[in-house]
């Protein structure tokens, strides 16, 4: 039987595998699944293998002595192996998988275990000295042994050296932490317990093992300072369930102690009696203590007590039910605020007027309104974070600094981290939409006074798209409702007149139904009070270029140049909804029909586009095959048709060429306009003709004014024609390419 000797070194032992035990634990509950966490615990658990072997070896009585040297040499192995290959997945698990790195590593591993294992191959004998530490007899191929765990060892810090010129900020302080706390130990360790046995020394033989809480010291202060592993939360965690385990703990032994007291038993049958008036008052106090426990654990003990999942699921609650922005920006700041027991949060929104953009305080909680403004006057961190579109912790600012080359840049990182200061703001968080910085939303400090962990910057950017979502969607709302108060005031103004009109209408022409008066009142109305004024303005416009009422200065022509394209746009869009009306009324207006040359219709819409796609860079190209005939056809309508897809091939184009071709197919004559602009997803090709107001979304994003109707009166006019047209398009980003088909007697 084991001589369980609890002398200073034993107990020292048993200390050093409890700690080494505790930061295990914690590592491997806080990343279940993560790599990283499992590989480290395997290697904490090797180290805790290796100190209970030395205990046991200290401890074994005489005949065990040879079994549990075995085990004590047979541990380390596992250390170095564990360790070398956890070098290749940390910082991060982004290198390459290479599926026999793991073989490689442990297959050397196991060749060097059965050469411990083998009776008399390494470990020859255990001598027992009284008053001494047990001598160990090595063969001469102890120098395989060392040469192993030398090389594993040695390789895994040059990995390391390596990864801490590769990364930058926070990932490279957890490496300094980590290779410090490990080689101190390690090359304590190799002295105490490799070379000095070697030669015949075995006094300090156990002294290795202490030495490993050097390695548990430096790799918590790395996990609390630093977020190493990301396991801070699960330390606090595991402190306050103790804190409440004892809770209970002594609350069940004081409640045994006065039934002792006072009844004389605790199975007394007055305590049965007590028993059924105690427990509830019992769990009334302990959901009482657990809030306050709760309470001082948030703001004294360093530990944020929330449920990422309940603060996500809370906001979004709150977001869906409102649409209001005000309530919405307060909801944002309020439950970030709450979840994350700050002492100060703040929403800062972009306002783009006049071309300009700048910020403005949604709402700020604890901050200086001022100071809020100003730390966005500098354009360096709101392009840093339309950039990263990650949050930016202050801490981490200097350390980036340090790692740049640029003088400029690290002068902008170093200025930002004052005003960050200055302002008393710990985070920033950018709220992003469609790849496009909308607003920052701006954090303070803990009320512990703790850092940010890597689950807190997790949870604050999956609440930080929330935001962005419910903001941008509240911002429209709010501009729909402005645009519907200024268009409700243009319908009154205009009702008076239109009810003017109805009621002779109506005694004019009882005898249609409502639906037909209706149509015909809007296309008299667009007719009179519409078009007649743009064309009276339009003439009017013509009359001060041509010089007749004086002559005009080179600023009155600009601007009478801008007021004559406004009007012939707006000429176009009522052209465009009577085409519309007259269409859905079943009216032909291609009844002005002739012969028609494509060729030069084509040319003359080409030259019209031309200095709107030079200003772009674009070039267009018009191909045409020999002999085209000319077709029956209405050409006003028909050019309607063609200007519309070029100034859309034009318009949707940033970069490239458009390619114009005129084909005859026998019996039909093909115009095909192709383009390399932002293209179309096979869903909205479906509806481009078939529906009024219908756009992509890419297109709404290009050109906000388009007005979605030029494609379906294009697609009327040719079928009106007898003819087809069509899309397609590879997919975003792709270009678009545009068919017409019209037949060649024009029938």
């Amino acid at each position: 039987m084991f001589s369980f000797l609890f002398d200073a070194i034993n107990i020292s032992l048993i200390i050093t595998a409890l700690l080494n035990l505790s930061l295990g634990v914690l590592i491997f509950i806080s990343g279940k699944n993560k790599k990283i966490n499992i590989v480290y615990s395997l290697n904490i658990a090797a180290i805790i293998s290796w100190v209970m072997a030395m205990f046991f070896y200290r401890s074994s009585p005489p005949e065990t002595n040879l079994f549990w040297c075995t085990v004590l040499y047979v541990t380390p192995t596992l250390i170095a192996s564990s360790f070398l290959y956890f070098t290749y997945i940390f910082p991060s698990q982004k290198e390459k998988r290479i599926w026999w790195r793991a073989i490689l590593i442990f297959g050397i591993n196991l060749a060097i275990i059965v050469m411990v294992v083998w009776p008399g191959l390494i470990i020859k004998a255990v001598n027992i000295r009284p008053g001494l530490e047990k001598q160990i007899i090595f063969t001469p191929y102890y120098w395989f042994y060392f040469i192993y765990t030398l090389q594993f060892f040695s390789f895994g810090f040059f990995r390391l050296f390596k990864k801490y010129f590769i990364n930058r900020g926070i990932e490279r302080l957890q490496i300094i932490y980590l290779v410090t706390g490990y080689s101190l130990a390690a090359n304590l360790a190799f002295g105490t317990n490799l070379i000095m046995p070697w030669i015949g020394y075995f006094f300090l033989n156990w002294l290795g093992q202490v030495f490993t809480c050097i390695m548990v010291a430096f790799t918590t202060y790395a996990i609390l300072k630093y977020r190493l592993m990301d396991i801070r939360i699960v330390i606090r965690k595991v402190f306050v369930y103790f804190g409440m385990a004892g809770l209970v703990y002594g609350m069940f032994y004081l409640i045994a102690w006065l039934y002792s007291v006072y009844l004389g038993d605790v199975f007394a049958h007055l305590g049965y009696i007590l028993g059924l008036i105690f427990a509830p008052l019992f769990v009334l106090l302990f959901i009482w203590l657990n809030e306050k426990i709760k309470g001082v654990a948030n703001k004294y003990l360093f530990f944020s007590l929330y449920s990422s999942q309940e603060a996500v699921a809370r906001l979004t609650d709150e977001l869906t039910n409102s649409i209001d922005l005000k309530k919405v920006v307060a909801s944002i700041v309020d439950n970030i605020k709450d979840a994350m027991q700050l002492d100060r949060a703040g929403i800062l929104i972009i306002d783009q007027n006049n071309g300009t953009t700048k910020y403005k305080i949604a709402k700020v909680v604890g901050f200086n309104e001022g100071n809020g403004i100003s730390l966005v006057q500098d354009n360096f961190l709101t392009q840093y974070l339309q950039k990263t579109q990650k949050p930016l912790v202050r801490d981490e600012l200097q350390m980036i600094a340090k790692d740049l080359i640029s003088a400029e840049e690290k002068q902008s990182f170093n200025q930002l981290a004052e005003n960050m200061k200055h302002i008393e703001a710990s985070l920033c968080l950018p709220m992003i939409i469609s790849n496009k910085l909308i607003g920052i939303v701006v954090l303070g400090s803990k009320i512990s006074g703790d850092a940010y962990t890597s689950e807190d910057l997790t949870l604050l950017s999956t609440l930080s798209k929330q935001a962005a979502i419910a903001v941008d969607n509240a911002r429209l709302y709010m501009e729909v409702q402005d645009f519907n108060k200024t268009l409700q005031q243009k319908v009154d103004e205009q009702t008076k007149e239109i009810k003017k009109a109805y009621e002779v209408e109506k005694q004019a022409r009882q005898e249609l139904e409502k639906t037909d008066e209706v149509k015909n009142q809007f296309l008299a109305i667009v007719n009179h009070h519409l078009r007649t004024p743009l064309t009276a303005i339009s003439w009017y416009t013509d009359l001060l270029f041509s010089g007749k009422y004086g002559k005009i200065s080179a600023k009155s022509k600009d601007i009478l140049s801008k007021i004559k394209d406004s009007v012939s746009d707006g000429i176009k869009i009522v052209n465009d909804l009577l085409d519309v009306s007259q269409f859905q009324m079943g009216v032909d207006i291609v009844s002005q029909k002739s012969k028609v040359d494509l060729k030069n219709i084509l040319s003359g819409i080409i030259k019209n586009v031309t200095p709107e796609a030079e200003q772009k860079g674009i070039k267009i190209n018009l191909k045409s095959e020999k002999g085209v005939p000319k077709i029956i056809a209405d050409e006003s309508k028909l050019k309607v048709v063609l200007a519309n897809i070029l100034d859309n091939a034009v318009k949707y184009t940033d970069k490239g060429e458009i390619f114009v071709s005129l084909k005859n197919n026998g019996e039909n004559i093909q115009i095909e306009v192709k383009d390399s602009g932002m293209g179309m997803l096979e869903a909205e090709i479906k509806n481009l003709f078939v529906k009024t107001f219908e756009r992509s979304a890419s297109a709404r994003q290009a050109n906000v004014v388009g007005r979605g109707i030029g494609l379906y009166v294009s697609s009327k006019i040719i079928e009106a024609h007898n003819g087809k047209i069509w899309a397609k398009s590879e997919g975003k980003g792709k270009g678009s390419t545009f068919i017409v088909e019209l037949p060649v007697a024009g029938k």
